[in-house]
């Protein structure tokens, strides 16, 4: 055995760090990633490339790649994690049980609606497993916040993580039968500029809706009498009769059906918005992870 190449644990940890920086070409990252500072990061790196006797990466002012040593060493380091990765699971308690801690990052009231029964009957049948949530509306770092698995509505931003997409979301333009009984009505998107309406701040495009009608499109520019950053607080207005507002399918199906909520321009319905799965790559190899992604790709898709 090359001896400057035993796996002891502190080559280990030069490896896992260096797998790190090779997925994300970017060393702050990738030492949040490995739990170390970037000056720490560099110098297991610079031990690993005195091990191996070549350069891992090419570097230049705008850019970092990896060299073909580089990449011939990743691919190494995914098989290793694979190995590590099935070991694990043939290393569970006895009883095949799932066992370990995630985190899991999910949109406020679509989490709560749609996602935290599912997590409850999860966690039902997996009792060693131990899930932090966090339901939050704001764009959360999937490397800095250390985030197992996140779900997202709308359109996708975070190129370096995979995406599994679980269906997607209606959004409906809703009032309450009390405000439009008062109110002039509403035949066109032009006809909102005279109405009170109420903005939810995490709509990607703010206070521009959009809306279509075969192959015509409108937009209209709202000037929200209301704006809030929470969507639950959103229905609420909408049901106090404070004006109109747009709803997700999940909370609007109900409330339309039983005549708390009248669905307005239903012939100019809004785009609906995909919804996603989100890890970075690698992290499905923890047997925890990998079973919760799929038993949420199963139970979402056929929620659709």
């Amino acid at each position: 055995m090359n001896k400057s190449f035993e796996l002891t644990p502190g080559r280990l940890r030069e490896l896992r760090g260096f797998a790190a920086a090779a997925r994300l070409l970017n060393f702050s990252q990738a030492a949040r990633v490995a739990g170390c500072t970037p000056s720490v990061l560099s110098r297991r790196i610079a031990s690993l490339e005195k091990a191996v006797g070549d350069a891992l990466f090419l570097r230049t002012t705008r850019r970092m790649t990896l060299t073909r040593r580089g990449e011939q060493l990743l691919a190494y380091c995914e098989r290793l994690e694979a190995v590590m990765a099935e070991l694990a699971v043939n290393l569970r308690p006895s009883g095949g049980e799932l066992a370990g801690r995630l985190c899991v990052h999910l949109p406020a009231a679509y989490g709560r609606f749609r996602v935290a029964p599912l997590l409850g009957q999860f966690m039902r049948s997996h009792p060693q497993v131990r899930i932090e949530a966090t339901y939050d509306d704001a764009y959360v770092d999937l490397v800095e916040a250390k985030v197992d698995l996140a779900l997202r509505v709308g359109k996708l931003a975070d190129a370096r993580a995979v995406a599994r997409r679980v269906g997607s979301m209606r959004r409906y333009l809703c009032a309450a039968p009390d405000y439009l009984s008062s109110a002039p009505p509403v035949k066109d998107p032009a006809d909102l500029r005279q109405h009170r309406c109420i903005a939810f701040t995490g709509l990607r495009t703010g206070t521009l809706w959009h809306f279509a009608q075969q192959r015509r499109r409108r937009s209209v520019r709202i000037d929200p009498v209301l704006t809030c950053n929470d969507s639950l607080a959103v229905r609420d207005a909408i049901l106090a009769g404070v004006g109109l507002g747009i709803q997700g399918d999940y909370m609007a199906d109900a409330l339309v059906a039983d005549g708390r909520l009248v669905e307005v321009l239903p012939d100019w319905p809004l785009p609906s918005s995909p919804i996603h799965l989100l890890w970075l790559p690698g992290a499905d190899r923890a047997p925890a992870v990998r079973s919760l992604i799929d038993f949420l790709v199963d139970a979402l898709a056929g929620a659709e």
